[in-house]
């Protein structure tokens, strides 16, 4: 699911590229004056609450902000609560449902263009590197802008819009990958001598997400506790074993590319679900949802593979899978109608088993076996002989570097794609992948999923080599379309189950890190007790 909340209380400013007004007097002008700057140079600290609205979902908001690098946020939304956080050094989100993780990667990168502009570096250069440029003015719905172009510590441009009249910063655009998000900023009121926007309104172009904050009280240079940026060191605890037993082993259902597990839902339906290492929540299909009369408790963008959908979030009681039990759990509720249907016994289709479950345990899959072996994180040890590959979390999918054909990008790990590995659009653009590769087919080939189907051609690469696990000639897939995640700037592909069923795969979040071991068709790891299903 979508992390657009990452640049909303990240984002101050934006903008790029030429020399025709004094750019130092405007910036000076649209926080009040000099008076004002000197304030900000002066600040120790910033706080504020307000109320906001997500996706039409009313809540409350808490910000720190201690300069240069100490940001801080907290969104209630009723008994929902998201924290995202970054202490200097570590930029971390604690999730809807308790689950703590870091940000990296483009979302990192995020975290830190946000904190450039909430530490003002554009005028205290000592801060954060960055460079920006005067681009002109232009008309914009009817109203004449200065608009210059931001270049944060180097890495994206970010535009923003300053009406000519007032000086005023009124409208920003950034991206978070190849999404543009628009920040429109109202009611400027002063607060320690400073001119801030207290109304902001936030739009994803081309996503079904936005959000309105409405900023009531803004406090300067007041003490705060430092301990409030830290990385938490644990999650919630929601799920355990019974005393005793270290592993727990589910047999599944291997078909046409998926890992269909069985799954009892509020203690009561057993349904099928597909292991999807590539959705960052779980996500219930909305029959099952609807038959629950499951509690609505808001909306997210969910970034599928051709698009993005708007997702309901629900209260569930409760997820079993064998004797593990997830308590509480908020998931995604979407119609999966397109994936499936019913399972292998004609149990009904109950939706997608992601980050909230894979996270929670190392997990290894013996596809040859169809055995799911779930550890206790308390007492695991891996076995030896494997080949490890780090990663880190994309919106909460483990994201690896890699190589195809010798060329470097980062692949995410979907265990909910039947195909393969499929190369983004961008990057096979970039590379201009169809003059190197083998085999191109001419005739289109479809595949679907979260976001719709999309039709793309195949082809033969050389090799893919994810650290010490070199697989040659594999046949990929190069979609047609730019949109969802197939249009991803950032990153470059996405492995799924036909190159992974070629190895017995360990998932270890807490480790961040795969273990690729040697196929075999062993149903059961030694040493590990059998509470299958």
């Amino acid at each position: 699911m979508n992390k657009t909340l990452i640049s909303i209380f990240s984002a101050f400013l934006m903008a790029a590229t030429s020399a025709a007004i004094d750019l130092d007097s405007l910036f000076v002008q649209s926080l009040g004056g000099p008076a004002a700057v000197d304030s900000l140079r002066r600040m120790t600290s910033y706080q504020a609450e307000g109320s906001v609205v997500l996706n039409g979902m009313p809540g409350r908001f808490v910000e720190y902000f201690v300069p240069p690098d100490r940001f801080y946020s907290r969104l209630e939304f009723g008994p929902v609560t998201i924290v995202q956080a970054y202490d200097g050094r570590i930029a971390w989100q604690r999730d809807m449902n308790g689950q703590v993780s870091r940000f990296e990667g483009f979302e990192l990168d995020e975290i830190l263009k946000g904190l450039y502009f909430n530490s003002f570096s554009y005028l205290f250069p000592d801060r954060f590197e960055g460079s920006f440029g005067y681009q002109g003015e232009l008309t914009k719905d009817g109203q004449r802008y200065h608009a210059v172009a931001f270049v944060p510590l180097q890495i994206d441009t970010v535009l923003g819009y300053f009406d000519v009249e007032t000086g005023r910063l009124a409208l920003s655009t950034s991206f978070v990958d190849e999404l543009p998000i628009h920040t429109y900023r109202r009611k400027f009121e002063e607060f320690g001598g400073i001119r801030w926007p207290t109304l902001l309104e936030v739009v994803a172009e081309g996503a079904p997400a936005s959000m309105q904050v409405e900023y009531e009280t803004i406090t300067l240079n007041e003490a705060i506790e430092h301990s409030i940026f830290t990385l938490p060191t644990l999650s919630s605890t929601d799920v355990g074993f019974h005393e005793g037993v270290d592993s727990v082993v589910v047999r599944f259902d291997y078909h046409a590319g998926h890992i269909r597990l069985p799954v009892v839902v509020n203690g009561s339906i057993k349904v099928w679900m597909i292991l999807d290492s590539g959705a960052s929540g779980n996500i219930l299909n909305k029959l099952l949802a609807d038959r629950f009369n499951l509690e609505v408790v808001g909306k997210m963008a969910a970034k599928g593979i051709g698009a993005y959908e708007e997702v309901e979030m629900v209260r569930v009681d409760s997820i079993s899978i064998s004797s593990l039990v997830l308590r509480d759990q908020v998931a995604g509720s979407l119609d999966l109608s397109t994936i499936s249907s019913t399972g292998p016994d004609g149990d009904p289709f109950g939706g997608l088993l992601g980050y909230d479950f894979l996270s929670r345990f190392p997990i290894l899959v013996n596809y040859q076996g169809s055995t799911l072996t779930i550890y206790n994180p308390e007492t695991f040890e891996p076995a030896n002989g494997g080949a490890e590959v780090d990663f880190f979390l994309t919106m909460k999918v483990p994201t690896v570097r890699a190589e195809l054909n010798g060329l470097p990008g980062d692949f995410i790990v979907d265990l909910g794609n039947a195909f393969g590995l499929v190369i983004h659009h961008s990057f096979s653009e970039a590379h201009h992948l169809d003059t190197l590769l083998d085999h191109i087919d001419t005739i289109p080939l479809s595949i679907g999923g979260v976001g719709g189907m999309i039709s793309g051609r195949t082809a033969y690469a050389a090799s893919f080599r994810m650290g010490e696990v070199l697989i040659q000639s594999l046949r990929v897939l190069m979609p047609d379309s730019g949109q969802g995640l197939a249009g991803s700037e950032k990153l470059a592909g996405n492995i799924g189950n036909l190159v992974l069923e070629n190895f017995k795969i360990l998932l270890d979040y807490a480790g961040s890190r795969l273990i690729f071991y040697e196929a075999d068709r062993t149903d059961m790891e030694p040493g590990e007790s059998n509470d299958a299903e």
